[in-house]
């Protein structure tokens, strides 16, 4: 058998690089894998996962076949059964009970045609309640480009090719190889450099010492869930020593005034002692930033998954902007993308029911509500309540908070949909498991996500296998459920038309087809066949980032200017400050979750044993001194305890982790009896049995895994 080389994408979950590799395939096996050196954004470079794909993609344990639940088991079953049981049941549920009492939820491993498919599914069912995983680490992004630029699309990216100055909080891009949520940058570690080499400087705020801090000019150890107080101390001196950009301020913002006077009332002795950094610290790196030549602040998952996640991220972008930084180089940047996604997302939502959550009443942001209030949904006795769930690529009973509700949610539903290449840890309540294709046997153009590149970049993920078994993309999975359903094919009426046609010479429209629409459409800057795409084994660029045009061309304020100061956020900060998340005498010690390793990705790579094989499980990490006092040893077992549960589990003590500070990974727990033989024998520890689905976030509904209030003790 002939061996053949190709080139392609490493896609594990979420994980942002999308490196590029080489694949040698062989009977339609892929045998090995290596570092692409010509791709333009990788250039040579994959982490360990990508390494592995081999083992993903031919995981013996991968679900392969449609499985129904007969008599309480999982029974295999065929796709025509499944897809129009699942579409007829849709259909019961909503005419006797209403559009809310159904719900879709897409995962960290979702592509972009998973995000289509799923939320348009909820929308063409007149449903609010298409939930995602954004709604677990990222929408406070949303909530704040809606209200100082005019659209939740409304990204700016870290320009760290160019910049001077680079603050970085709560993020280990060492380890996540990304600066910022889906920004492409696997060689992140040598542009963190390049800005050193260039006489530039790099700090991070972190409370524990990471692979990033250790290449870091200045490492600021913080109390969790403070951050939003450093920087209210950093606007307070660069307003008072008066080092923000005059011209800026005035000719492209507004509500500067509301600033000036909130700053007036804040004491640096308490931002100090909130913080538990020193005042000099605080005013240094405040002027440091404001007056470089050219700088930016920047948050990831340990500042976004902490306490008022949502203003953080206000203080974060006007400091941004009161400093100059928007839209500059070595600032921030706005990519508007090879698509614009803006106009694109308008124009496919246009149909979407807009109601806020029923639990809540929190707004929708990137395509829906917060996850956080599910569970509180299905179990409430209210007729217009969730019944019925459809999953693709996603794990709830491990990734959202207060894992007990969530389990009671899930055997509470009438229908649980679950769409993944494995039966998952949620698949095991599931009625239905269906097989997904992996990307590799599928390809596709992941045009969500392109807006996060450096520059207007367009990438086909070129098919490299035929499906295993009878795994299937979801495209062509929720096309059959709509039409046994029947409601309308991504919400789209000329679509769901030319779907109906189209099924009577091939399968229906294609997720091939939708492409080739996107790249011929108004809405991109450089109109191209897909077949020409194709041939672009390294993808195209498709036009220069436009610098200095974003508040000519994209910004979507009335008036064209960043609204500093919106109502909503300045009433919440008042509360805020009044009532600082801090330890109490109860629970004295703050738990955070958002360690990250770079064998381990979510859920979705725990079932591959070379990887886990180096993970040791999960465990705890505390401080020397805080174990002291406790007269716990390395190694020992303890059990933590919050308001929401308790937790015995294994722990590591060190000193590269802040006193005061506990830290436990997230995303493990595997005690479930689900389809992955080498995840059930490394079942690790569940740390969201300690996270509540309460302490939400005010403006977005995001909970806190970053910030808990614990205490720990040696278990007997």
């Amino acid at each position: 058998m002939t061996t053949k080389t190709v080139k392609g994408i490493c896609k594990f979950g979420a994980c942002e690089p999308q490196c590029g590799m080489e694949f040698d395939i062989e009977d339609n096996i892929i045998l090995r894998v290596r570092p692409d050196q010509d791709h333009p954004i990788s250039k040579g470079y994959v982490c360990k996962k990508g390494m592995a794909v081999p083992e993903y993609q031919n995981d013996p344990d991968r679900l392969l076949y449609p499985e129904k639940r007969i008599n309480g088991t999982l029974q295999r079953t065929d796709w025509g059964t499944a897809t129009t049981e699942i579409g007829q049941k849709l259909r019961n549920l909503l005419d006797q009970y209403g559009p809310t009492s159904i719900a879709t939820y897409w995962g960290n491993a979702a592509d972009t045609s998973v995000m289509v498919v799923a939320n348009t599914l909820c929308s063409s069912l007149g449903s609010p309640n298409s939930f995602n995983v954004l709604s677990l680490e990222y929408t406070d992004r949303g909530a704040v480009a809606e209200e100082l630029f005019g659209d939740q699309t409304m990204i700016f990216q870290p320009d760290a090719n160019d910049t001077d100055f680079a603050l970085l909080l709560g993020t280990n891009p060492l380890v996540t190889q990304g600066m910022s949520l889906l920004q492409r940058r696997p060689r992140i570690g040598g542009d963190l450099k390049d800005i050193q080499r260039r006489g530039g400087k790099v700090v991070v705020v972190d409370p524990r010492e990471t692979e990033t801090t250790k290449i870091s000019d200045q490492h600021i150890m913080i109390r969790p869930g403070t951050d939003l107080f450093l920087l209210i101390g950093m606007m307070k001196h660069i307003i008072e020593h008066e080092i923000y950009d005059k011209t800026f301020v005035h000719n492209r913002t507004k509500g500067f005034s509301r600033w000036s006077t909130i700053v007036t009332s804040i004491s640096m002795k308490e931002v100090s002692d909130i913080t538990e950094i020193e005042i000099s610290t605080i005013q240094t790196l405040a002027a440091d930033y404001a007056n470089a030549k050219s700088a930016f602040i920047t948050t990831r998952v340990g500042v976004q998954t902490s306490h008022n996640t949502t203003l953080t991220e206000w203080l974060v972008q006007s400091l941004n902007a009161v400093t100059g930084r928007l839209d500059q180089k070595g600032g921030m940047f706005f990519n508007p993308g090879a698509i614009n996604n803006t106009d694109l997302i308008h124009l496919f939502t246009k149909r979407k029911n807009p109601a806020e959550s029923r639990v809540g009443g929190y707004p929708q942001i990137f395509g829906g509500p917060p996850a956080s209030v599910f569970a509180d949904d299905v179990l409430s006795d209210d007729k217009d309540r969730i019944r019925a769930l459809i999953v693709m690529a996603g794990n709830p009973v491990i990734s959202f908070p207060n894992t007990k509700k969530m389990e009671k949610a899930l055997e509470r539903l009438d229908l649980l949909v679950c769409i993944d290449i494995y039966q998952s840890d949620t698949g095991t309540f599931a009625d239905y498991n269906l097989p997904a294709a992996t990307i590799y046997e599928k390809g596709g153009f992941h045009f969500l996500t392109q807006s996060f590149e450096q520059v207007p970049f367009a990438e086909w993920k070129h098919k490299l296998v035929e499906p295993r078994g009878e795994a299937r993309p979801e495209w062509d999975m929720i096309r059959d459920i709509s039409r046994a359903a029947n409601i309308r094919f991504l919400n789209n009426p000329i679509i769901n038309a030319v779907d109906r046609m189209m099924s009577y010479f091939s399968s229906g429209f294609s997720e091939e087809n939708f492409a080739q629409f996107l790249l011929m459409s108004p809405f991109t800057k450089k109109k191209m066949t897909l077949k020409n795409l194709k041939k672009r084994e390294h993808g195209v660029i498709m036009g220069e980032l436009e610098r200095g045009v974003f508040f000519e061309k994209y910004i979507r304020t009335s008036d064209k200017k960043v609204n500093l100061a919106p109502p909503k956020f300045t009433e919440e900060l008042d509360r805020v400050l009044a009532n600082p998340p801090l330890p109490t005498s109860k629970f004295p010690l703050l738990l955070i979750s958002g360690g990250r390793r770079l064998a381990s990705f979510n859920t979705w790579t725990h079932n591959i044993k070379s990887l886990t094989d180096n993970l040791n499980e999960n465990f705890a990490t505390m401080s020397e001194v805080d174990a002291l006092e406790r007269n716990i040893q390395d190694g020992d077992t303890i059990t933590i305890t919050t308001e929401t549960g308790v937790l015995a589990l294994p722990v590591h003590i060190t000193e590269k982790i802040k006193t005061g500070v506990i830290m436990v990974h997230q995303f493990w727990g595997h005690h479930y009896n689900s389809g992955q033989t080498n995840t059930k024998t490394n079942q690790g520890y569940n740390v969201n049995l300690l996270h509540s689905d309460q302490k939400l976030d005010a403006l977005c509904g995001m909970p806190v895994f970053n910030g808990t209030p614990c205490t720990v003790m040696k278990t007997n």
